[in-house]
């Protein structure tokens, strides 16, 4: 259960700060606007800012190279926006028995792709490198390590931030 709990918490803290303007990328470790009560005028328009910035390495950002299956990167390209999922066999408690269960956590929102290495072949393993925070490349390794990734692409222009709940087969078939 304390598993999970550090998965929620992780995920939530995670899903925050992701890269949802550009003056987060010129500001990096600074709030920003949107996280605010009252966003500032110039916060309005930028979904539509973010979307031209250059894709590659920004100051205070890193490069981090995740490697994926070869048909999750099919139709991935370079400057587009993913969620990153991570799916791990927890620790779960009921009844006062412990037992362990697979659940899948979205830990990283809105995250722009800055660069593709696709495999020859569809069966074999690819790479995406991802524009992370140093926070948030941390959390990527953990999650390498932890379980299964898996890139989710998200349609032009879709930029919001969105409370996840851990997904698992006991809460869909309840």
């Amino acid at each position: 259960m304390k598993t999970l709990r550090l998965a929620v918490v992780c995920a939530a803290a995670l899903a925050v700060p992701g890269l949802a303007n550009a003056a987060e990328l010129a500001a990096p470790g600074k709030p920003a606007a949107a996280a605010t009560r009252e966003a500032p005028a110039e916060a309005k328009d930028a979904p539509a800012r973010a979307e031209k910035l250059p894709v590659g390495l920004v100051k205070g950002y890193r490069g981090t190279s995740l490697t994926v299956s070869g048909s999750q990167l099919l139709f991935l390209k370079k400057g587009d926006r993913v969620d990153v999922l991570v799916t791990f066999d927890a620790k779960m408690e009921e009844n006062g028995k412990e037992r362990k269960e697979k659940v899948t956590a979205t830990f990283l929102q809105n995250i722009v792709v800055i660069n593709v290495q696709k495999p020859e072949k569809l069966s074999d393993a690819g790479a995406v490198e991802l524009l992370l925070n140093p926070v948030e490349a941390q959390y990527a390794g953990l999650a390498v390590a932890q379980g299964d990734i898996t890139i989710s692409v998200r349609a032009p222009g879709d930029t919001e931030l969105h409370p996840m709940e851990i997904a698992s087969f006991r809460r869909l078939i309840k």
